[in-house]
């Protein structure tokens, strides 16, 4: 059966943002005066996939912050939002563009199904000129359930008008993988260094690099 589109993650799949989150967690627990510094592989292991509010109820009772959850992920968005409004802080991860460009070419339906916040993945699709590449956009503004629910995959399939089962899923963690296949897509997955001890077993292919996808799209 051929495939009529792919469905893209953002974060840690197209493009090297991870980085970029760690840091802000880290600088967040030093204003609050936390002397502790979240490394990769905890990042990866315990706070990738996962949603910030999450993330941040965590750390609250970890380290018994005085501010509200609300608070802190008010703020986190804020420096976040800083950073990558520079599009020179936001690297594509390697074989993205090639990718992207030659899916286009093939006439592919392209869209985006991100867990982020839509003023988020429209600044860095634009930074990055990606934006007309894509014939839709889903965002974790526009479903009631993030990943691992399926939701943002469902209705990324909806605005494609494509079948589940014609569409395939390039994500980079569990909980993308998750998503995807319980909207019925199959799974590419390509874990970056923060998800590559996740569990990734129930997608279809795992790859070391986006440039490796094309090979194993019909």
């Amino acid at each position: 059966m051929r495939t009529q589109a792919i469905l893209f993650d953002l974060d840690g799949l197209l493009v090297d943002t991870e980085p970029l989150q760690r840091r802000v967690f880290n600088a967040l627990l030093a204003r609050y005066g936390v002397p502790y510094e979240i490394s990769d592989e905890e990042f990866g292991r315990a706070f990738v996939g996962i949603s910030q509010r999450e993330n941040w109820e965590s750390l609250r009772a970890r380290f018994a912050l005085p501010a509200a959850v609300e608070e802190l992920t008010r703020e986190h968005t804020h420096l976040y939002e800083q950073v990558i409004t520079d599009a020179r802080n936001i690297a594509l991860m390697p074989g993205a563009r090639g990718l992207l460009d030659a899916l286009h070419a093939r006439g592919t339906r392209l869209g985006i199904a991100s867990s982020s916040p839509r003023v988020q993945v429209e600044t860095i699709l634009r930074g990055k000129g990606l934006v007309p590449l894509f014939h839709s956009i889903v965002t974790g503004s526009d479903v009631a359930h993030l990943k691992p629910a399926p939701d943002i995959y469902v209705r990324a399939c909806e605005l494609l008008q494509t079948d589940a089962s014609r569409c395939i899923a390039l994500e980079d963690s569990a909980s993308g993988a998750q998503a995807a296949k319980a909207a019925g897509l199959r799974v590419i997955v390509v874990p970056n260094r923060y998800t590559q001890h996740q569990d990734l077993s129930h997608a279809d292919a795992r790859v070391e690099n986006l440039a490796q996808v094309l090979a194993l799209i019909t």
